[in-house]
């Protein structure tokens, strides 16, 4: 499971718990879950222009964990 911030458009944050996060062409981030088969199921899309900034959580080589920025344009995915 990944761990994701958000910074909202009004300033506020959110962060979310699931397996995988993408960011559509349109802006839009979606949320998946992810079973222990491996099935993908989508929980929740929150729309680009809500979103000023996305965040995943991720572990360094060290152990030191950060919060990882992820690009505001384009297609991506993080998990």
């Amino acid at each position: 499971m990944g761990l994701f911030l958000l910074q909202m458009s009004d300033d506020s944050k959110m962060i979310l718990t699931a397996g995988r996060a993408t960011r559509t062409d349109t802006g839009e981030v979606g949320f998946e879950r992810i079973d222990a088969r491996g099935n993908r199921s989508h929980f929740c899309t929150i729309a680009g222009g809500q979103i000023k900034a996305a965040n995943a959580r991720k572990t360094d080589d060290n152990g030191a964990e950060r919060w990882e920025p992820q690009p505001s344009t384009g297609r991506w995915w993080a998990y």
